[in-house]
């Protein structure tokens, strides 16, 4: 494990199965949120695409730009004939947004035959059906007046889309926070480990609890951000799915033994970070069971 003592902001003992998660729970640790700290989550988040490309090289780099155009096209205005115009997800955008998870974090093959088996017709009514469900989701205000409507609104949303064969809440996040980026953070392994408090897994419960995190942490560093935007010069305009990003960002860097990023986000020694050990992995199969997400675990160890 990392050399947790050497580290500045409050110390933790947790031990994750992730590579790279003690470097994205530093990031977390920096509290209260101050114009300093909202510079080291931009350093992070500025330094996302070259993550992608030490993870996976140029193709990892190139799904990830389709997903923006994907994405364009599901926020677009809607035209004249709006129900025509309604975003829907066609089954190629699907594949090609599964292949996008599985090189940005583990693949679970054992998915895509019943991903595969999904008809044209079923994901276009359940993706337009969890869109316009999620289209509808205000805003929650710095009070959360309307947090446990919204909450319910996107378990809804993610329900549509776990109707779908092998899709559970975690591929259904992807989906979703593409179209809704500041409603929806992506449930990374990195985001749900270095978030939630409890064993990583992937249900509905487990998304909305880390998802609420993520938005708090977009508010914090948007209100930060507003008010010493002058001073930091980050035009940022943060969002769960970008609070998401950043913490994948600095757990590639540190997966990779990237010290120099590391130095850059952290402004110091990034070697504090750089993971020498033997983990304990998990490998969980996302399965067709709704919401509830996990199905089958296999455990295995290897050295980094």
């Amino acid at each position: 494990m990392a050399d947790v003592s050497m580290m500045s902001g409050p110390q933790s003992t947790r031990h994750y199965t992730r590579p790279g998660v003690e470097a994205a729970a530093r990031l977390l640790s920096f509290e209260p949120i101050t114009n300093d700290v909202v510079q080291k989550w931009s350093n992070a988040l500025n330094n996302y695409p070259a993550m992608l490309a030490a993870k996976k090289g140029d193709k990892l780099v190139s799904l990830d730009k389709k997903m923006d155009t994907i994405a364009s096209l599901w926020q677009r205005p809607l035209g004249v004939n709006s129900k025509a115009d309604e975003p829907a997800l066609t089954k190629a955008q699907l594949i090609d947004i599964i292949e996008w998870k599985f090189l940005k974090g583990k693949p679970r093959n054992a998915l895509k035959p019943l991903l595969n088996a999904n008809s044209d017709t079923t994901i276009n009514e359940c993706s337009r059906r969890a869109f316009r469900i999620a289209k509808a989701i205000r805003q929650c205000g710095p009070s959360h007046e309307n947090w446990d409507e919204s909450n319910t609104s996107m378990s809804m949303a993610i329900s549509e889309l776990c109707k779908l064969k092998g899709i559970g809440p975690a591929t259904a996040s992807a989906i979703l926070g593409m179209y809704r980026p500041d409603i929806f953070a992506f449930m990374d392994d990195e985001v749900i480990e270095s978030l939630y408090n409890g064993k990583r897994g992937y249900t509905l419960k487990i998304y909305l609890d880390i998802n609420g995190r993520c938005r708090e942490l977009a508010e914090q560093l948007g209100r930060k951000r507003n008010r010493f935007s002058n001073d930091v010069g980050d035009d940022v305009k943060w969002t769960p799915y970008k609070v998401g990003q950043a913490l994948w960002t600095v757990a590639t860097a540190s997966a990779t033994k990237n010290e120099e990023l590391l130095s850059e986000i952290f402004e110091d020694d990034g070697s504090k970070l750089i993971q020498s050990r033997t983990i304990t992995e998990d490998t969980n199969l996302e399965g067709k069971q709704g919401t509830k997400g996990a199905s089958t675990t296999r455990r295995k160890r290897r050295k980094l």
